[in-house]
Formats: C-alpha cells, sequence, structure tokens
C-alpha cells in the first residue's frame, strides 16, 4: 500500500500525538519550549515523543518513569552524538527529515545552532510548511 501526500499528512494529526503533546507541555511554563514540543508532535505522528517515551534510556523526557516534559538538554546531548538517535527499525538513510525536525525543536527550544538552508532541503514543502506554522506564534514571546 502507498501513502499518498494528503494521507501523510493526515498522520501528523494523529490523537496519540496530540495527547503526548499535552501531556509533555502541561508543567512548561516557557513558551517556545512548549512550541517545540508541539513541532515534534506534529510531524509524522509525533515520532519523536513517541520515541522518546518509549526509549528513556535516550534521556529526552523527564522524570523518565512518569514524563511531563521533554528535557531539552538531553536532547542537545543526543543531537551531538546523532548514531544515538539511529533508529534500527527504519530504512538505512532516512532519518534526515527526522533529525532535522528534531534539530528545528531544539533551537526553538535551547537554542540550538540550525541550517536551515539544510532543513528546507531535507524536508518536503508540506513537512517545512507545517513545521513554521507550528513555531510561528513562539515569535511572539522572543
Amino acid at each position: 500500500m502507498t501513502i499518498d501526500h494528503a494521507d501523510e499528512l493526515s498522520v501528523l494529526q494523529a490523537p496519540q500525538a496530540a495527547v503526548l503533546a499535552r501531556q509533555l507541555v502541561e508543567s512548561v511554563g516557557n513558551h517556545q519550549r512548549r512550541r517545540a514540543t508541539v513541532v515534534l508532535a506534529s510531524f509524522r505522528g509525533g515520532y519523536w515523543l513517541r520515541r522518546f517515551i518509549e526509549e528513556p534510556a535516550l534521556g529526552a523526557v523527564e522524570p523518565p518513569d512518569r514524563p511531563t516534559a521533554v528535557n531539552w538538554a538531553g536532547v542537545l546531548e543526543l543531537l551531538r552524538t546523532p548514531e544515538l538517535l539511529d533508529d534500527h527499525r527504519r530504512e538505512p538513510g532516512t532519518m534526515g527529515p527526522h533529525l532535522t525536525v528534531l534539530e528545528i525543536a531544539a533551537s526553538l527550544a535551547a537554542g540550538h545552532p540550525l541550517d536551515l538552508r539544510r532543513a528546507a532541503m531535507q524536508l518536503s514543502g508540506a513537512e517545512w510548511r507545517d513545521v513554521l506554522l507550528r513555531m510561528e506564534s513562539a515569535a511572539d514571546f522572543v
């Protein structure tokens, strides 16, 4: 079965991702970090939020036993060693867009340096627009 672009966009709105995002932003007062968590929730059915909760050893959610927030310091550490983020369940060479969205969220939440040109080349047009839309309101709180 092939998934066309319209179906892929509906997956981005997966209810599970929305529930995880709500759970992980509930106690976060910083608006940029809240928006960064929403960016992660909106990408491919909440891939990163689901993975961080399923793999607490990554140290990307806190507390690990009952996550209430993304651990952005842990995410920054993971981005310094991207081989730790390799997902062996995925086809080799397909982590590019996933890592790009994680870098965008880390940039918004914690000031991680980001190459926008490379980021735009990694994401489809629809994904790029979606990420920009999801983080737009954060600009009002800088």
